[in-house]
């Protein structure tokens, strides 16, 4: 499955992010899950006491999501932390830090927007446990289908 950008915007590409989550002992880790033409998803991967450089992104809005592990964000405004499920926006030309105290690893979605111009990364698993694919239409997306084609029919 391509993770790449999109050949088009309609192109649906489910992942399963367990697939990309990379830890590297000397350093922590970004790995840029998607890349489309207007957003960007990336995962951090932080082992116990680690932490990132300085980040600072003059255009890019990116929100972080920690998936797992409690992470403290440094900005030039202070120190937040944050527990699993926890997000936050940090707006374009915030200089920012994600800082890794815990005893254990910290996973972290970012979402930037516009994106930088990096590539997908190909993924180090390929178990795809989070996905599923509907062999049959649901019942929801047969009552969607059956309004929705009800509608094109009496236009």
């Amino acid at each position: 499955m391509s993770t790449s950008t999109s050949s088009s915007p309609a192109d649906v590409q489910p992942v399963d992010l367990r697939d990309y989550v990379d830890f590297d002992d000397s350093r922590a880790r970004r790995v840029r899950v998607y890349a489309t033409p207007t957003i960007a998803l990336d995962l951090w991967c932080l082992q116990p006491r680690q932490s990132t450089p300085v980040l600072h992104y003059d255009e890019q809005d990116v929100t972080y999501s920690v998936i797992g592990g409690r992470s403290w964000f440094v900005t030039e405004h202070g120190e937040i932390g944050l527990d699993a499920m926890g997000s936050m926006l940090v707006p374009a030309g915030t200089h920012h830090g994600i800082d890794n105290r815990a005893p254990d690893p910290l996973i972290v979605l970012a979402a930037s927007a516009p994106p930088s111009a990096e590539p997908a990364a190909v993924p180090v698993g390929h178990a795809a446990a989070a996905i599923r694919h509907q062999p049959e239409p649901g019942l929801v997306r047969r009552l969607v289908d059956t309004i929705l084609g009800a509608r094109k029919h009496s236009e």
